[in-house]
């Protein structure tokens, strides 16, 4: 009996002592994903869709003018341009690029090449006056573009980036400017002539944009960028017209939105 007692005062004590030597036994420590560090060279791709704005100026030199100057055709407007065009398409490509990271501050250099797919015909139909019926049309492209930027970011969280960025943009932008008389353009007719201006632009953009860590070597992003193509010229002759020629100029502005992912070098 007494063996009996003993047995269960010692069980009654160990299960009243267990939760204090549970309490005195060391934490087992937290686990902390490792921080991500944004230093290095990385690359990737984008995607998104840009949205142009491509005013052009039609101007007759004064031999040309001359024809145009006949009462009726300056009172009826005969010869108008096209409203400034407005184009939109996707966009599209790579980028690569270098980060220094120092504290919560990310400073970097970044070159994409991207394709793009705007296009946009314009056309303008004069009024009627004793020389026919004039009409002017404007077709502009964007066939590629490219920019050299400068990044500088600050880092809320250590995963997330949110940046400025400026610098150098590039692309090939074509106009083609056709002037004709409705009723032909044979022998007397006026206002009948054709040319283009192609080749690469080069102008400057501004932009800004936030990058997610999502893993050790992998980012993604949104970003947006203003790139300005600065504006080309060209001069057409009217075979018509002994002298006569027009000179046509387009200045050429877009937006583009796009998303992307960033493989950074050496992170695993």
């Amino acid at each position: 009996m007494r063996e009996t007692i003993a047995i269960l005062l010692g069980a009654t004590a160990l299960s009243l002592a267990g939760p204090a030597f549970a309490a005195d036994m060391p934490a087992k420590a937290p686990v902390y994903a490792p921080s991500y560090n944004w230093t290095g060279f990385y690359f990737g791709a984008n995607a998104g869709y840009g949205f142009g704005h491509a005013p052009t100026s039609v101007v007759p030199n004064a031999t040309e003018a001359g024809f145009l100057a006949d009462p009726l055709c300056v009172s009826s407007n005969c010869a108008p341009a096209p409203a400034a065009s407005h184009l939109n398409g996707f966009v599209g490509g790579g980028q690569m690029g270098y980060n220094f990271q120092s504290g919560n501050i990310v400073a970097g250099l970044e070159t994409d090449l991207s394709f793009a797919g705007l296009r946009k015909s314009d056309t303008a139909t004069g009024n009627f006056y004793i020389g026919g019926i004039l009409a002017t049309t404007v077709d502009t492209k964007l066939d590629w573009f490219g920019t050299l930027r400068g990044r500088l970011g600050f880092l809320p969280t250590n995963s997330l980036l949110l940046y400025g960025t400026g610098g150098v943009a590039y692309g090939a932008v074509k106009t083609t400017v056709t002037t004709l008389n409705v009723a032909g353009c044979g022998f007397l007719s006026i206002y009948c002539s054709t040319g283009s201006a192609d080749g690469t632009s080069v102008g400057w953009t501004i932009g800004a944009g936030a990058e997610y860590a999502v893993a050790p070597a992998w980012t993604v992003k949104a970003e947006y960028l203003h790139i300005d193509l600065g504006s080309r010229s060209f001069t057409a002759t009217d075979p018509n017209v002994p002298g006569g020629a027009i000179t046509s100029t387009t200045s050429f502005k877009m937006d583009t939105v796009r998303i992307g992912m960033n493989y950074k070098l050496g992170a695993l």
